[in-house]
């Protein structure tokens, strides 16, 4: 009996042998777009099954459950006819709940033929969590520049420091790092630097948007620096040529203050000389140098297409107008202005292309600028006034005219009115004889008798 047994046994692995799809054979695979995802984030589940002899596959699904998640879709493939293609179905789930989410591929592999088969199971899990709260964290971790000592020692709380250079060094490079990986970091890098106080600026912002500032005061050795004061602020003169910008119309030379060879830029054609002035706040800017009286005037200008104005000092003013300061695409300019029309700005300067010295009208939005001829603008406002008043004489005559037919008006229609009333007032007299004489003529006597009647009545 045992013998028969394993007999039977043996015949039964065979038969499930023989009908049976090779395992070996089949591919199957399930992949997540990601495995840890956010509440509300969208995964997209991909299930792919291929074979290197031909199968069909049926009977399959692809099923995701769990943190909100009940989806599912058949797995239902075209007949494989070769080793090189495989079939893939897809399914996009978007969590609503912390936890996991399971995706399990379940079905069967036939072959070509339907006669043997093999089952298939294969699964991928989905960690969910909650949303991150965004960080506030914006402090450097650490702060340096490049070759040199930074005083104080750094310190995250600490915003302010002070590095002092040699009268040689031209440029540094600051470096840093953030204590927070959300966060950003602006104003790292190489910098030119100037005789002086320098200043740099590194702004730190956090995830949320709230930021810090660092400031690094880069001080450059300056033996002899040239300091001057202007409309009552303090200035230093710029040695360097390199931190200056030569302006258009203008060629770099070389001028002596205090006998210290200085960078400056000239017009030949009008005969002017700029040279660098560097604030308190480190701002350099190119002002007017009158080498005789040493004076100094801040070089402003306005440029269109066809002019360029350089503006000039003046005592002169124009009636209508008032000198104020305006900001013109980010820039500062002393100008007079009407209040009747903001749209443009007078200045009085030169034309550098013409060096002829004027009044000029520029207009802010248009960006063009033209001469500003005051005797003829005066010229214009005066017909101009003398129009308007020629306007108000013929507007009174108008009005005038106006008040005299209505009044004809209202008198004629008065005067009908009085004439209408005489006429109701004799019909009404003509209506009152009428009815007298109706009611006298119905009172006489209906047998009355003629004189010849009451003669031969006589008679007889």
């Amino acid at each position: 009996m045992g013998k028969i047994k394993y007999l039977f046994f043996g015949f039964g692995c065979f038969f499930l042998m023989a009908n049976a799809v090779d395992a070996s054979t089949i591919n199957a695979s399930i992949s997540a777009s990601s495995d840890n995802v956010v509440i509300g984030t969208s995964v997209k589940i991909t299930s792919t099954i291929s074979s290197n002899q031909p199968i069909f596959f049926i009977e399959g699904s692809l099923k995701c459950s769990g943190s909100g998640v009940n989806s599912s879709v058949d797995l239902k493939f075209e007949t494989m006819e070769n080793t090189t293609k495989s079939n893939s179905k897809y399914l996009t789930i978007k969590p609503t709940s912390v936890g996991k989410v399971q995706c399990t591929i379940n079905g069967k592999v036939i072959d070509a033929d339907h006669s043997n088969w093999t089952n298939v199971t294969k699964s991928v899990t989905i960690n969910v969590v909650k949303p991150r709260e965004k960080s506030t964290n914006n402090n450097l971790k650490s702060l340096s520049v490049e070759g040199f000592s930074l005083s104080p020692d750094f310190n995250k709380d600490t915003l302010e420091y002070t590095v002092n250079l040699d009268s040689n060094v031209e440029k540094i490079k600051i470096n840093a790092t953030k204590e927070d990986s959300y966060a950003s970091i602006d104003g790292l890098g190489e910098k030119d630097v100037q005789e002086g106080d320098n200043k740099f600026e590194i702004k730190v912002t956090s995830e949320t948007g709230s930021s810090k500032i660092y400031t690094i005061n880069a001080i450059v050795k300056d033996s002899n620096p040239i300091e001057k004061e202007i409309d009552h602020k303090k200035y230093t003169i710029v040695k360097r040529e390199s931190a200056l910008t030569k302006p258009e119309g203008f060629e770099t030379i070389k001028v002596t203050i205090n006998e210290t060879e200085i960078p400056a830029f000239y017009n030949e054609t009008l005969d002017i000389t700029l040279v660098g002035l560097k604030n308190e706040n480190g701002t350099i800017s190119l002002f007017q140098y009158d080498e005789k009286a040493d004076f100094y005037s801040k070089y402003e200008f306005l440029t269109s297409m066809s002019k360029t104005i350089i503006f000039e000092d003046t005592d002169e003013e124009i009636e209508g107008f008032q000198k104020t300061t305006v900001t013109i695409e980010n820039q500062e300019y002393h100008v007079y202005q009407s209040d009747s029309n903001k749209d443009y700005v007078l200045v009085y300067g030169l034309d550098l292309e013409t060096g002829n010295k004027n009044w000029y009208l520029y207009h802010i939005k248009d960006q063009t600028i033209q001469i500003y001829m005051n005797d003829l603008v005066d010229d214009m406002q005066q017909d101009f006034n003398q129009k308007i008043q020629e306007y108000k004489m013929v507007l009174l005559g108008m009005i005038g005219l106006s008040l005299v037919l209505l009044i004809i008006t209202i008198i004629e229609v008065c005067s009908k009115g009085k004439i209408k009333k005489k006429l109701l007032r004799k019909i009404d007299s003509l209506k009152e004889e009428l009815a007298a004489k109706e009611e006298f003529i119905n009172k006489k006597p209906k047998n009355s008798k003629t004189k010849k009647e009451n003669k031969e009545d006589t008679n007889d």
